[in-house]
Formats: C-alpha cells, structure tokens, sequence
C-alpha cells in the first residue's frame, strides 16, 4: 500500500495506491471515484476492505481523495464540479504513467455521478465501469442532503419558523454556501451536481458495467429506477451485469459495520467479467 499526493487543478491531491498481488504486470488498473461529504467517511474501511481483494485478484487499486476532503488540498466549500473532474483525471493519468493496464472505474454512490460526468467528457477514460449503490439522479440527491438541514432546523428551533427547500435554493441563488452537516456546500457545487444523472450517459458499446446494490426488498431485486437505466445502456449494447444484495447500508452509520456481501458479490463479479 503506497500513500502518495498527484498534482491537480488546484492542489496536490492524496491517494493511496493498492499494488496488485501478482507478479508482473497487473491484470488491470481501478480508479476509486469516492461517494460524497460524510458518506466517504463512514465506508473507508469497506473501500479499504474491498481494494485489498482486487489487489489480491491481479489488480493496482488507486484510493482518491478529491479535492477539499481527506488529506487533499482545499476545503470542500471551494469544492466544484470542474475541479472534481480534473482530480479524476490526474489520477487516471498517474495510472497510466504507472501501467499501461486498462484501467476501470469503481464509483461508489455520488461517485457514479463523478464517473459518467468525466466519461462524457473524457469518453476513452476507461471501458469498464463498476458501481456500488451508485446515486442515479443529483437533483434528487441533492434534495435529500438538503432535508438534512431541515430536519436539523426543525429539531433545534422551535420558537421561529423553520427553514424551507425554497430558502435554501434562494441562498444558493445569492451565491452563499449552505452549511450541512458540518460540509460547505457551494452553488456552483450544488447547481452542478443537480444537473447530473446516469440517465443521460451514452455508454460506448463495448462498455461493460458492474452494478452492485442495496436492495429494499427481500429477497433482494434491483430497484425499479435502476433497472431503467440499466434497460436504457443495454439497449446501447453496453454489457451490464448486476446484483442486489440485502446488506447493511454501511455509508448511514455512524459505527464502522462490515457488508459481507458487497465484497462477496463485487470481488465474484469483478472476477467474472473484468479484464
């Protein structure tokens, strides 16, 4: 395991690198997209966890921390999209200098986001994408952070009228940062991550995708909003492969839990179907 910092847009940025376990050339390079604010916090040791059984598989892992979170330069309230971006790329580039293996994305909630918004961009970025419990709409996620605030709101004040959605979309609109749950959260953030959704990634054909969810049901099926996209980049001849699992949602919980079965399930798929 190397610790190291890669220079960036606005910064160094850290990382830590996970060697594959094989002598040679690895099998492959994976670039960790982290999940967003206090849930990268709460799933570091299954991220940790699983980079060590693609390690042991032939694979180099690389563990990004992007801009103003984790040990990285910046503060997440100056934090936007276009910086995120260039992060991702700077580590894609460090690992194309380390190998010349193909490199696949493993994207963790929000992270999907980050992945199909560097994919549009960048679209020869990598040709596999791996997903776990990937947030599918960002105006829909950014609603839910929000509610947060709310729900803090309401709890601590009682004798003045509590905020509302439409307060906090004006503040954003005066240009002022929203403090959630102890995160800056900037317009230009904010805004740019609203305007994200899976939905809209054109997937190249020989795209293949491993998608890894929390189920609500039991026994455990993909939700139905998933299988729509999922539906959607099939019919665009990318190979995607899918399991839902009824496991802990280890990015809610305050205390560290392990989901056996992310990493049972993610470490089989990945053996199956990554090159």
């Amino acid at each position: 395991m190397e610790p190291l910092f890669i220079d960036s847009l606005k910064g160094q940025i850290f990382a830590v690198y996970h060697t594959a376990k094989t002598p040679g050339t690895p099998k492959g390079q994976i670039l960790f997209i982290p999940p967003f604010a206090e849930e990268l916090n709460r799933s570091r040791h299954m991220i940790a966890r699983q980079a060590r059984c693609f390690a042991d598989q032939g694979y180099g892992v690389l563990i990004l921390d992007l801009y103003g979170t984790g040990d990285s330069h910046g503060t997440f309230g100056n934090a936007t999209l276009d910086i995120w971006r260039a992060d991702i790329l700077a580590a894609s580039d460090w690992l194309a200098r380390k190998s010349d293996a193909p490199c696949s994305l493993w994207a963790m909630r929000t992270g999907a986001l980050l992945a199909a918004d560097a994919l549009q961009h960048t679209p020869d970025l990598a040709r596999n994408l791996l997903l776990w419990s990937p947030v599918t709409n960002g105006k829909r996620f950014i609603s839910q952070y929000m509610r947060i605030k709310l729900a803090a709101e309401m709890t601590g004040n009682t004798t003045t009228p509590s905020l509302t959605m439409k307060d906090l979309w004006a503040q954003l609109d005066q240009g002022k940062n929203l403090e959630i749950a102890g995160y800056d959260i900037s317009p230009a953030l904010a805004y740019s991550l609203n305007d994200l959704t899976l939905a809209d990634v054109p997937l190249a054909e020989d795209t293949t995708v491993l998608w890894v969810e929390n189920a609500l049901t039991t026994p455990a099926e993909m939700s139905p909003g998933s299988r729509k996209i999922i539906d959607q980049w099939q019919t665009e001849n990318a190979k995607v492969v899918t399991a839902a699992v009824n496991d802990v949602s280890f990015w809610t919980l305050q205390e560290p839990e392990w989901a056996e079965e992310y990493i049972e399930q993610t470490t089989m798929l990945a053996q199956q179907n990554l090159v």
